[in-house]
């Protein structure tokens, strides 16, 4: 299996992964693993086995005839651990793509697995301005959180430059960022910028709900 390159587009990298050959054991159990190939080395994901004998049922019980044929039946389990699936989970999304020529850390979870699904980046040339567009961000937020999509609106964004508030949401792994400026409060278009590929498209603040939802129902 071809190895992961850097700097890929996609939330994950299928090539990291491997599977070991299949190993067989004294009853009968054949199990194999999954391995995740990271600088560091390779990592344990998962162990999946193939059983033929069952602690639950017998190997009567186990056994069924399809015409002349008697069939024994198998199961298949995983072996799994929490604790593996989170680090695993964390490192896998790790990437750093050049950016202007710069490298730009950022986690590119899937958008159905991010914690949170949508951020805001404030910004005003005053703070009479700000605190207007803060009032409108708590807004959109409880809008989006009635809908059920998970937000983060933190009450610092707006003390910082937009290119840092970008950096900071890009290295949480939010997928998009609603963008709120002093134009907002005259036409009501917000800028919604993607994690993934830093482009901006506009949208209504009236329209913004059911889009985010649209862009996470059609994914």
């Amino acid at each position: 299996m071809a190895k992961a390159k850097k700097n890929v587009v996609e939330e994950t990298s299928p090539g990291r992964y491997t599977l070991t050959d299949i190993k067989s054991e004294e009853d009968g159990t054949q199990h194999c693993e999954i391995l995740a190939d990271y600088p560091w080395g390779s990592q344990l994901v998962e162990t999946v086995y193939l059983n033929n004998t069952s602690k639950n049922y017998t190997k009567q019980q186990l056994q069924f005839k399809e015409g002349k044929t008697i069939i024994h039946a198998h199961s298949i389990t995983s072996r799994i651990h929490l604790s593996t699936m989170f680090l695993n989970s964390i490192c896998d999304a790790f990437d750093e793509p050049l950016f202007q020529g710069k490298p730009r850390e950022l986690l590119r979870f899937h958008r159905k697995l991010a914690p949170y699904k949508i951020s805001f980046a404030i910004a005003g040339p005053n703070a009479a301005t700000v605190g207007e567009i803060n009032d409108l961000a708590v807004y959109l937020c409880r809008q989006l959180r009635t809908n059920h999509v998970s937000t983060l609106l933190l009450p610092s964004s707006s003390k910082y430059s937009l290119e840092a508030q970008y950096k900071q949401y890009d290295q949480l792994g939010i997928p998009y960022s609603v963008v709120l400026n002093e134009n907002t409060l005259k036409n009501g278009i917000i800028q919604l910028r993607s994690r993934d590929t830093t482009l901006k498209e506009q949208v209504h603040v009236s329209d913004l709900v059911e889009y985010v939802q649209q862009l996470y129902k059609n994914y």
